[in-house]
């Protein structure tokens, strides 16, 4: 059982945390799925820029067709999430998302942080490979 499973077995607190690891996404995946847990991936390898998050948000959520592409609208289709089971967001490639807008970054962390108490279902987990710099916006984040 990886870290990553026995934290999740034990129960972890809905946030938004550091997670510094050189398991690959695939490894994470079968670990919260493992320990009965919701797994979304969030992969902004290949994004660089607010349109291409907030699709892939709509993709990754399964959000409605008419799911607005807006700030708001994320935040608001998040929180409708209550009645869903808890779940585990892994965001991998935030560095770099950041390098390419770092208000995107910025926003987001807000919006899931934010939601810590309106849905209370999401754990999200910045993928850090374990020799990666912390960027200064990561910083106060808790480190699993």
């Amino acid at each position: 059982m990886s870290s990553l499973r026995a934290l999740l077995t034990e129960g972890l607190r809905p946030g938004v945390y550091r997670w510094q690891s050189d398991r690959t996404t695939e490894q994470a995946r079968l670990d919260v799925v493992g320990a009965g847990w919701d797994f979304v991936l969030l992969d902004t390898t290949a994004i660089h820029d607010k349109t291409g998050f907030l699709d892939l948000c709509a993709t990754a959520f399964d959000l409605p067709r008419w799911f607005g592409r807006n700030w708001d609208a994320l935040a608001d289709s998040l929180s409708d999430r209550s009645t869903g089971e808890p779940e585990i967001i892994l965001w991998a490639g935030l560095q770099h998302l950041l390098e390419h807008d770092h208000d995107t970054v910025d926003v987001a962390l807000q919006i899931f942080t934010e939601d810590i108490t309106n849905s209370g279902q999401l754990r999200v987990l910045v993928h850090e490979p374990t020799d990666a710099e912390t960027p200064d916006l990561l910083s106060s984040l808790p480190v699993l």
